[in-house]
């Protein structure tokens, strides 16, 4: 059993339980959102003891330096002591420009912020001290003024329920970040590319497709979206513009049911998305491969990628970690 002093507080913590469920059970009042160690809402700072690397995955130097971890992910073996950080230096402000459903359930959000990131990072978005949600970026830092976050609105959830009913044009919010490392770096513009997403993981797609583009790069795209039903696309007609302007580029919906209207430059397949892209590309050798979504699909075309011949270090992800919406 090891031990956590938090502020006046000593908690012992029971066996396999992290820093952060060890202060929630005592009632201790802690930020916190996708309890995976992504979102890095619950970061502490350690004033006495090591944390465990698990516990500083993810961070960067400057925080690493400062002593900060992640206690959602922080088991530690021996007694540590932590303090709340100054949440407020870890974050940016930013204005509410506009709203707009994509579709049923998809909800577009562009605000206006200073901050500098690269296409298909990801920020956390606080509603208030104590609740945050990370959202992948749609935008591009170079082509857009404004952050666009694709949200998926939970009915019941927390957060994206607000943002779509209550937040308005005009009104601020606060930024942290940005995070991840799922980038299109132009190392290589003639290497073939494949992309692919189900959901809102189109939107870290679309900014590193549009990066790539951007950067000139002229080696074969070929992006695959995948859902259950055509009610589930969005941005068709932009990535269509896209392809029709790009002859590299090719956009492949996936559907297991019905399918979306023909449109030029867009291939509408009724099919397994597995399937489908083990059908068409049984070798990914020499490929780069974006997977953008749930964790299990992610997961489950990231080892067909990589028995298809893809090399695990041409393989970027973006996992989308359910946290209540």
């Amino acid at each position: 059993m090891s031990q956590v002093q938090f502020e006046d507080a000593v908690i012992d913590l029971n066996e396999g339980e992290s820093v952060l469920d060890g202060l929630l059970r005592s009632g201790i009042d802690m930020a916190f959102g996708c309890k995976s160690g992504v979102c890095q809402s619950c970061l502490v700072e350690v004033t006495e003891g090591v944390p465990p690397a698990a516990a500083q995955k993810g961070l960067n130097d400057a925080q690493t330096a400062l002593g900060y971890m992640l206690s959602c992910q922080c088991r530690p073996e021996q007694a540590i002591r932590v303090k709340r950080i100054d949440a407020s230096t870890q974050m940016v402000s930013s204005e509410v420009l506009d709203k707009q459903w994509l579709n049923e359930n998809v909800l577009r959000l562009r605000v206006r912020s200073e901050l500098n990131y690269r296409a298909g990072q990801y920020i956390t978005l606080w509603r208030n001290e104590t609740l945050a949600r990370s959202y992948s970026l749609a935008s591009h830092p170079e082509s857009d003024d404004f952050l666009e976050f694709h949200i998926k609105v939970i009915p019941d959830g927390q957060l994206s329920p607000w943002l779509a009913n209550e937040v308005m044009a005009g009104n601020r919010l606060s930024l942290q970040g940005p995070m991840g490392q799922c980038f299109y770096t132009a190392t290589s513009p003639d290497q073939p590319l494949l992309m692919a997403a189900i959901g809102t993981g189109l939107a870290p797609i679309y900014g590193i497709l549009k990066d790539a583009l951007s950067q000139g790069h002229y080696g074969p795209i070929d992006v695959v979206l995948g859902a259950r039903e055509s009610n589930g696309f969005y941005l068709l007609d932009e990535l269509a513009d896209l392809a029709h302007q790009h002859s590299n580029l090719t956009i492949h919906v996936v559907s297991q049911a019905d399918l979306p209207e023909d449109q030029d430059n867009i291939q509408s397949v009724q099919a397994d998305l597995y399937d489908y892209c083990n059908e068409l590309w049984p070798s990914l050798k020499g490929y780069r491969v974006f997977l953008c979504g749930a964790d299990s699909f992610v997961k489950k075309l990231r080892k067909q990628s990589f028995l298809a011949g893809a090399d695990m270090g041409d393989i970027s992800a973006d996992v989308f970690i359910p946290a209540g919406g």
